[in-house]
């Protein structure tokens, strides 16, 4: 028998009509393609152009409120012969809704602070009778404030601050540092000789550590200065107990409830009752060189939420001269409007063992590290309520 073989043939006309509707799917398909990845690009293309039309016009109205606080620290509107908390620059400023957004700030005074810029007045040792006690000046405030925040107090602790800041390269004395000594350090580095232009230099002076600076950094300035006396009635607490010395919480107490002082004078007249010497040792003691009841230098703090744009602004003014301040310094930072705000956590025995060796409990480093964390500068800068 013949085996019958039968074939299936497919008309040539419909085999050809399946080639063109494969490519025809294809050709859709890269066309989809190509239009998807158009609009997603045009849809980043439309957001980064909004964020930054956003973050322009949040830089705008940060100005404008420069300009508020320019207008208010001006003559017009301030008492220029006394600066204190009773006043409307220490207010801080009320929320004020914006067009899809908020600002908001505050003013702090910069003489509240010790200004590092202050020791180049130094160039030629501590005198005498402030190593002795009898005179209370910068250095001594300097050292009862690392005292307090029991840091180092040696007298390498003022020596290096004053050569680094000192317009010579002489050591003061023989624990300061110049040049050959930075040379010997790992990283080495060359002393600025100069003022200093940010609190944050200071890691880099003699053997001050950055953990260090870190706890001194709220009571620090570097103004372009080096005569800026403390105000008497802004300083802070910590301040005011590394200006009494040994006189310590009656110093505090006494300041806070006698402020504001309308003169230096009645400053010292407070105070010769309060340790019970004359008006002529007070006056010796804290001079006018070391404290003042006005001042020059503020910066102004302020946060500015537009759409997903969210800047924080710092600007420091100088009214030294002049009959309304100006802009010396200004930073902006830009930061993610909807970043998280993260609860602390009870840490795991592993971790406290690597963070305290084991004898801190977990609120204590929890703490800890709120107290080192980036606060907001109306939190950080004054004593503001905000």
């Amino acid at each position: 028998m013949r085996n019958s073989h039968y074939r299936t043939r497919i008309p040539t006309g419909v085999a050809q009509r399946g080639v063109a509707l494969l490519a025809s799917l294809i050709l859709m398909l890269a066309v989809v393609m190509s239009l998807a990845n158009i609009f997603y690009r045009h849809q980043i293309d439309i957001s980064q152009a909004t964020s930054a039309l956003h973050g322009d016009q949040a830089l705008l109205i940060a100005m404008s409120g420069e300009s508020w606080a320019r207008d208010l620290l001006s003559d017009r509107l301030d008492n220029r012969n006394v600066d204190s908390f009773d006043e409307d620059w220490a207010q801080a400023m009320p929320m004020m809704p914006v067009d899809g957004g908020q600002l908001r700030g505050c003013i702090a005074d910069l003489q509240a602070n010790i200004n590092l810029n202050n020791f180049a007045t130094y160039g030629a040792g501590i005198p005498a009778a402030e190593m002795t006690g009898t005179v209370t000046g910068f250095a001594t405030v300097w050292l009862n404030l690392l005292q307090q925040l029991d840091l180092p107090t040696g007298p390498a602790r003022t020596a290096t601050l004053i050569d680094w800041v000192d317009s010579n390269s002489t050591p003061v004395n023989r624990w300061g540092a110049e040049q050959s000594d930075y040379d010997a350090m790992r990283p080495p580095r060359m002393p600025a000789n100069s003022w200093i232009s940010d609190v944050s230099e200071l890691a880099a002076i003699g053997d001050y550590q950055v953990h260090e600076v870190q706890l001194l950094v709220p009571w620090l300035s570097a103004l372009p200065n080096s005569s800026t006396p403390l105000n008497i009635n802004t300083a802070s607490d910590q301040v005011l107990a590394a200006l009494g010395g040994r006189f310590g919480s009656q110093f505090v107490e006494a300041v806070t409830e006698g402020r504001p002082f309308n003169s230096v004078n009645d400053f010292h007249q407070l105070m010769s009752k309060i340790v019970q010497t004359s008006l002529p040792d007070a006056a010796a003691r804290w001079p006018s060189s070391l404290i003042d009841v006005k001042s020059d230098y503020f910066q102004l703090y302020m946060e500015v939420t537009l759409g997903e744009a969210r800047i924080e602004v710092k600007s420091i003014m100088d009214r030294k001269g002049r009959k309304s301040p100006v802009i010396i310094a200004r930073e902006v930072i830009v930061v993610p409007a909807s970043l998280p705000q993260t609860a602390p956590r009870e840490l795991s025995q592993a971790e406290q063992l690597f963070a305290g060796g084991g004898t801190q409990s977990a609120a204590d480093i929890n703490q800890s590290t709120e107290m080192n964390m980036v606060q907001p500068a109306c939190l950080m800068i004054g004593e503001i309520n905000t």
